[in-house]
């Protein structure tokens, strides 16, 4: 284990290193080119941090099979129907879920996991419950002690 953090600590510097001399949407592989093409045109005069971003993104969709690819633009779809105010809603919750320890993202993982398993009615019966449990919990008035 102890020797794993060294191998990983180097190959981050050198992803890093590749998106910091991406600047030229040439130097980029053919599959991320593909995908963004989008933004050949005005690719230098995006900064380094959009380069990175949409670089990694790229590599992200690239490696989804076609059927993941589908289902992602199906959410995509979606997500650009709702209303502003719960795209941010949205963009807020995975922001935080990002933010969030390793251990605590894995224990989310499991909880949903454990929770697609659950019947129709089991899940819909753990929603009310919550939803009841939310209300109460929004009637109390909150304590300024910390």
């Amino acid at each position: 284990m102890n020797n794993l953090i060294p191998i990983l600590c180097a190959s981050t510097l050198l992803v890093l290193a590749s998106f910091a001399q991406a600047e030229e949407f040439s130097t980029l592989p053919n599959d991320v080119q593909s995908t963004l093409s989008t933004f050949k045109d005005k690719w230098s005069t995006l900064d380094n941090n959009k380069q990175e971003k949409l670089i990694k993104g790229a590599q992200r969709w690239n490696s989804f099979s076609p059927d993941q690819q589908e289902m992602a633009k199906l959410r995509f779809d979606r997500f650009k129907k709702l209303p502003k105010a719960q795209r941010e809603q949205a963009r807020d919750k995975i922001q935080r879920y990002q933010q969030l320890p390793e251990n605590k993202k894995q224990q989310l993982k499991k909880s949903y996991a454990t929770f697609k398993k659950m019947g129709k009615q089991q899940r819909k019966a753990l929603k009310q419950q919550f939803m009841k449990q939310r209300r109460q919990e929004t009637k109390r008035p909150r304590s300024n002690h910390r």
